[in-house]
């Protein structure tokens, strides 16, 4: 278990929240794309997206989660489960990993969007839910130093519903209306360029 802490990195909270808020300017980036491509009804397209977001969001997701910490959370011991939502943040200011947890799974949902047509939305927040369930178990089996919370799986599973319905809405809203024009030339010269 040494010979693991050892090769394992650690990010600080910043450079997580950094990591995070890049991951998502790039599913923003990567979501206006997916509309315009659902709006052309261009499938092809959105799944060999999707074949390559989705793997990439996973890696994102074990790079930022898994790695052990240089010293144990002060407010949960290592190798327990803390049952008290925002317990810690009770103790010390935790909002950029608050904001952080928010954001992780939404690419991820946002995404799902496009792969779940009927009740996406319920189907991506209990993934996501069963996901952070998963993660915080690990953690918790790993004795890395890292905190088991519920507050993640709850801020971990609210985003997610989140990005879930806002990625639902921005489909539905698409499909009807169609994209706008200024994007569609935009994505069919780079459809073109691909070619």
């Amino acid at each position: 278990m040494d010979t693991l802490r050892n090769i394992m990195l650690y990010f600080a909270v910043p450079t997580v929240a950094l990591l995070i808020t890049i991951g998502l300017a790039l599913s923003a980036t990567v979501l206006v794309l997916l509309l315009v491509l659902a709006a052309n009804n261009n499938r092809k397209a959105i799944r060999a997206i999707l074949w390559v977001g989705i793997p990439l969001w996973a890696i994102g997701l074990a790079v930022a989660v898994l790695p052990g910490a240089p010293s144990p959370d002060p407010s949960i011991p290592s190798g327990t489960f803390n049952w008290i939502p925002f317990l810690a943040q009770r103790e010390r200011d935790l909002s950029v990993e608050l904001l952080a947890n928010l954001g992780l799974f939404a690419p991820l949902t946002l995404m799902l969007a496009f792969v779940w047509r009927r009740y996406a939305v319920f189907k991506s927040t209990l993934l996501v839910m069963g996901l952070s369930m998963s993660v915080e178990l690990t953690q918790l089996l790993l004795r890395n130093n890292r905190a088991s919370d519920v507050t993640d799986i709850l801020t971990n599973t609210t985003g997610a519903f989140v990005a879930a319905l806002v990625g639902w809405a921005l489909l539905t809203l698409v499909k009807r209306q169609g994209a706008p024009r200024e994007l569609t030339q935009q994505v069919s010269i780079l459809e073109n360029f691909s070619s």
